[in-house]
């Protein structure tokens, strides 16, 4: 059985941008959890990061910070009022994460959160 993100959750995806007033070092992604919880809280400014965690269908999105002129302020996801996104924080079940034995192909950070999270489930899928 396939879990939907919702359309709405979906049409921020395009809204999701890198903030051009941080340098790459500033840009940063957090994953954190405690022994004692079965959810791992994610903060991410890098933009293929966001979208994936935007679209997860196991994410529950606490917030999203957005440009507005000179500012930076966190809102709801009800609160985009189609601005640009450069953060997300929210969390996801611990089970969704997976330390591997062997390295993935590459280096880039986006691919950390399956790209198959962008596209509709299948039947079956698993990874």
């Amino acid at each position: 059985m396939s879990l939907a993100v919702d359309d709405e959750r979906e049409a921020l995806l395009d809204l999701v941008r890198e903030d051009p007033e941080l340098t790459p070092q500033e840009k940063e992604t957090t994953l954190r959890f405690t022994k004692d919880e079965d959810t791992v809280h994610v903060y991410t400014e890098e933009a293929g990061i966001g979208r994936r965690l935007l679209a997860h269908p196991s994410a529950r999105i606490e917030g999203v910070t957005v440009v507005d002129n000179d500012v930076r302020p966190t809102v709801s996801v009800d609160e985009v009022n189609g601005r640009d996104i450069v953060a997300v924080r929210g969390s996801l079940p611990v089970g969704a994460l997976k330390v591997r034995r062997t390295s993935r192909e590459t280096d880039e950070h986006a691919p950390v959160v399956s790209e198959h999270v962008l596209s509709p489930a299948e039947e079956g899928d698993r990874e």
